[in-house]
C-alpha cells in the first residue's frame, strides 16, 4: 500500500470509528485502496486514490443513503480543516482556474484576497471547493462574494478566440498552455497586490509541478511567500477563487450558448464531437476557433473527414 494512503487512513480511521462507522472489506485498486464502509444495515464505498499532482483524492460510491450523506459531510468537512494546514497568514490571496479540461468554453482564472478573521463569514456562505457544488449553488454563492467583497476578487477571463490566438503565440515559442496559466494566476495575483495591502502569502492550486506562478511572481518581486499545492481547494481563499472562477467560466459558456442557439457541454471527450460537427456545419470550420479551444487534441477528431462528411458510395 502506497505510504501516502496509509497516511490518510491513519487519519481517516479514527474518524469514521467515532461516527460508528466501520470498514467491512478493503481491496487494493490501481494507485488506490477501495474501502466497504457499514452502520447499522447500510453500506457504501470510498476509494482513495494518490497521485503527485493531486495528492489524496476520496471518492464514494454506492447508492444514496444516510451513511453515505454523513460520509460526504465527513470527508467535506476534513478537507476544510483549518487555514493553518497550508499557513499561518492572518491575510493572504488564493487562486484557482477553471476550463483547462473543456474544449468548449472559456479558460478561467480568479483570485480572492481573505482575512483569517473573515474565514468564518464566507464559510457561511456555503464556500468551499466549487467542484462539490452544483451550477446553482456556484451562482448563488459568487453572487454573495460580489457583493460582500468586491475589492476582493480579480479575475482573468480568456474568450475561445483569444485564447487560440494566444495559445498559437505561446506554442511558436515553445510554450505551453502551463505558462499561459501562469500569466493568468500571476496577473490576477499581481491586481490584488495593488488594491489590498499587507498580504502575508499566496495560495495556488498546483497545475504543474514546475511552480510556473512562483517563477512568474519571483520575477516580479512581491517580496511573500507563494505555495502551490495540490488541493489547495480546501483552503477558504482558494475555494471562493475556485468559486469565481467557476462562475465566470458558466457565465461565458452560457453566453456562447445563447449567441449560437446552440449547447455546448463541458469536458473534451467523444461528448463534444456531435456538437464540433453541428457547429462547423452551421458556421463553418474555420469559425470552431470562436468557441473550441483548438490545440486539444479532440480537434484531430473534429477534422477528420468521416465526421463531417457522408461515407462515400461504395
Amino acid at each position: 500500500m502506497d505510504k501516502h494512503i496509509e497516511s490518510a487512513l491513519a487519519q481517516l480511521l479514527p474518524e469514521l470509528a467515532r461516527h460508528g462507522i466501520s470498514v467491512s472489506s478493503q481491496r487494493e485498486l490501481q494507485y488506490g485502496l477501495q474501502l466497504r464502509l457499514e452502520r447499522d444495515a447500510e453500506t457504501a464505498t470510498l476509494n482513495l486514490y494518490w497521485s503527485l499532482k493531486k495528492g489524496i483524492s476520496q471518492v464514494l460510491a454506492g447508492k444514496p443513503n444516510r451513511l453515505k450523506a454523513d460520509l460526504a459531510k465527513l470527508l467535506n468537512a476534513a478537507e476544510a480543516g483549518p487555514v493553518g494546514d497550508f499557513h499561518t497568514w492572518e491575510r493572504w490571496i488564493g487562486s484557482d482556474e477553471c476550463g483547462k479540461g473543456d474544449y468548449f468554453g472559456a479558460l478561467v482564472v480568479a483570485a480572492f484576497a481573505l482575512d483569517a478573521e473573515k474565514v468564518d463569514e464566507i464559510r457561511s456562505l456555503g464556500v468551499l471547493d466549487s467542484k462539490k457544488l452544483t451550477d446553482i449553488q456556484v451562482r448563488d454563492i459568487a453572487h454573495n462574494l460580489y457583493s460582500r467583497f468586491p475589492e476582493r476578487i480579480a479575475c482573468i477571463v480568456i474568450k475561445p478566440l483569444r485564447y487560440n490566438e494566444i495559445m498559437a503565440d505561446r506554442q511558436s515559442r515553445g510554450e505551453n498552455l502551463n505558462d499561459l496559466l501562469a500569466w493568468q494566476h500571476g496577473t490576477a495575483i499581481m491586481e490584488l497586490l495593488v488594491r489590498i495591502p499587507l498580504v502575508q502569502g499566496v495560495l495556488v492550486d498546483q497545475f504543474s509541478l514546475h511552480k510556473k506562478v512562483s517563477k512568474y511572481l519571483k520575477n516580479k518581486e512581491i517580496g511573500i511567500p507563494v505555495e502551490e499545492r495540490p488541493k489547495a481547494e480546501a483552503d477558504p481563499a482558494v475555494a471562493a477563487a475556485s468559486i469565481i472562477a467557476r462562475y465566470q467560466f458558466l457565465q461565458s459558456r452560457q453566453a456562447m450558448d445563447r449567441h449560437y442557439k446552440m449547447s455546448f457541454p463541458l469536458g473534451s471527450g467523444k461528448n463534444v464531437l456531435p456538437p464540433a460537427k453541428a457547429f462547423a456545419d452551421k458556421y463553418g470550420w474555420d469559425r470552431l476557433a470562436e468557441v473550441a479551444k483548438l490545440h486539444f487534441v479532440t480537434s484531430r477528431g473534429v477534422r477528420v473527414k468521416d465526421i463531417f462528411d457522408p461515407p462515400a458510395d461504395k
